[in-house]
């Protein structure tokens, strides 16, 4: 999917990658539309979106939180979204794209929204509006032992994913030590194989990942020295920038379906911890 772009977007591609969960992106499908709208469905909110009766999400492949494949949508950000939705009585569009396209979309206005774990930075916010925070990414540790104390993983044979806030933190720990992957798929070959002892990754996707194996996901001690270990990011929707009425109903629905169970609800559905939910005040990582 990665269609071309000019200097100045793939510039702003770049930079939004260092500040959200990583993932390996998947070609783009065609975009589908579902989610009839209820007879006599009456919206919560009123506000406009590119298509008029649609909500337009990005949807990149990157489970548990949003994943096209196969053919139907699903994860924890999917089905937020698509509650959304269906709050304001709207159809469904959704267009599967590479993990680094999905603010982009929402950037240059072809999606209302993007799914998939995406940090709710100053940086982010420059170029696109985030909701409210919905849940919190922390720093996943995956290992056979359960560590939890960074001075003891600087011991050991140590992975993370390429574009993670805690990365530059850890390498300067580990004199450079560190082996960054592209994607978590190479990162799990190693662990599996024995080259690396733990990992680095978000804790909702190493928990989904973790599935039937004998790694044990933890979150790290917070220490000091690496500052995403002390404060976890928030997670946020990208939504369309300068649109008002857009943001101000996300965040009344998001506030709406926390306060029902239905964020609970979803989180447990998909095996992660509901804690994460936890998020107490809005916070920018970088402000």
């Amino acid at each position: 999917m990665k269609k071309p772009v000019t200097a100045a977007v793939a510039a702003i591609l770049v930079a939004a990658l260092l500040a959200g969960c990583s993932s390996g992106g998947s070609e783009p499908a065609e975009s589908s539309t579902g989610g009839a709208v209820a007879e006599g469905c009456t919206p919560a909110h009123t506000f406009s979106t590119i298509t008029e009766g649609k909500l337009s999400i990005a949807v990149p492949e990157f489970p548990p939180f949003s994943s096209m494949v196969p053919d139907s949508p699903a994860g924890i950000d999917t089905e937020i979204a698509q509650a959304i939705a269906a709050m304001e009585c709207l159809e469904v569009e959704l267009t599967e794209v590479a993990y680094s396209a999905a603010v982009p979309s929402v950037q240059t206005g072809r999606t209302d929204m993007a799914v998939g774990c995406y940090y709710r930075t100053a940086e982010r916010a420059e170029i696109v509006d985030l909701s409210d925070a919905i849940y919190l990414d922390g720093m996943g540790v995956v290992s056979k032992d359960g560590i939890t104390s960074i001075p003891e993983m600087l011991t050991k044979n140590v992975g993370s994913v390429d574009g993670y806030l805690w990365n530059e933190d850890m390498q300067t720990l580990m004199d450079g030590k560190m082996k960054i992957y592209p994607s978590n798929v190479e990162m799990w070959a190693d662990l599996q194989a024995g080259r690396i002892d733990l990992g680095f990754d978000s804790v909702a996707v190493s928990q989904d990942k973790a599935k039937g194996t004998d790694f044990v996901v933890t979150v790290a001690e917070p220490d000091d020295r690496v500052a995403a270990s002390v404060k976890a990011a928030q997670i946020g929707l990208p939504l369309t920038k300068g649109n008002a009425e857009l943001l101000t109903a996300v965040n009344e629905d998001i506030k709406t379906l926390r306060d029902n169970g239905t964020l609970k609800a979803i989180f447990e559905k998909y095996g992660v911890d509901t804690t994460l939910l936890d998020v107490g005040d809005n916070y920018l990582i970088g402000e």
